[in-house]
């Protein structure tokens, strides 16, 4: 079925743990809790389902490995992303293959419309500190845009967890339960080949111009599909 329940308090709770995931990422306090292994635990959680959140911040910590938040690149926001897939996860219930790739999915979609609005607010930022006559001599003033900035992330976060929560839902649940048949015979390879084939390519990026880490990359995707094969 493709109903589920989720009442107004969990949708603000998981809103409030979106400002703090999304916060921690850059502006405030920077304790890792916006790590994909641990977002998404935390969105399994909400709805009691932490070992559905962790495997999903798993896969979703392999996928964004590739792009470290260093600098001022450009990468997918790894919290609210996981958070949310996490979420709708735990809320699919089912836990079958299908709906864990789905998650994956949007993990990795959010991530990257977080990047954007990342950015947005990276622009907006150097206009609220683009004229130094403003606050010159006034820290108070600079401090407070500084606190302005930071709430402003902080908000960011939660509108995108918030008004992306139940469309991710709604997406995991409809292939969490296909149920066997025409369609779900060749969804399932397909999505498992599409996965396949992003873990390949963000494992070769990774890679670059080394070719002395190609033998053990070979080594290590022969092993995966040994596992596969092998493992019921």
């Amino acid at each position: 079925m493709m109903g589920f329940e989720i009442t107004i308090g969990e949708w603000l709770l998981v809103c409030g743990l979106g400002v703090l995931v999304g916060l921690d990422s850059v502006s405030w306090p920077q304790a890792m809790w916006s790590r994909p292994v641990v977002a998404g635990t935390i969105g399994g959680l909400v709805f009691g389902a932490p070992v559905a959140g962790l495997v999903v911040g798993s896969w979703l910590e392999l996928v964004m490995s590739r792009h470290p938040p260093y600098g001022a690149a450009r990468y997918p926001e790894t919290g609210p992303a996981a958070l949310t897939a996490g979420a709708a996860y735990g809320l699919a219930d089912g836990g079958s293959l299908i709906g864990l790739v789905g998650a994956v999915l949007v993990g990795w979609t959010i991530g990257w419309v977080g990047m954007h609005s990342v950015a947005a607010l990276r622009v907006l930022n150097a206009r609220l500190v683009a004229e130094p006559a403003s606050y010159a001599g006034s820290p108070r003033e600079l401090a407070r845009r500084h606190r302005l900035a930071i709430r402003l992330d902080g908000v960011r976060a939660g509108i995108i967890v918030g008004s992306l929560l139940v469309p991710s839902v709604l997406f995991v649940r409809l292939l969490d339960v296909l149920e066997p048949g025409r369609i779900g015979a060749w969804v399932a390879p397909v999505l498992a080949a599409m996965g396949l084939a992003g873990l390949t390519g963000i494992g070769a990026r990774a890679l670059g111009t080394r070719p002395d880490r190609w033998p053990a990359f070979v080594a290590g995707s022969l092993l995966g599909g040994l596992l596969l094969w092998w493992v019921p």
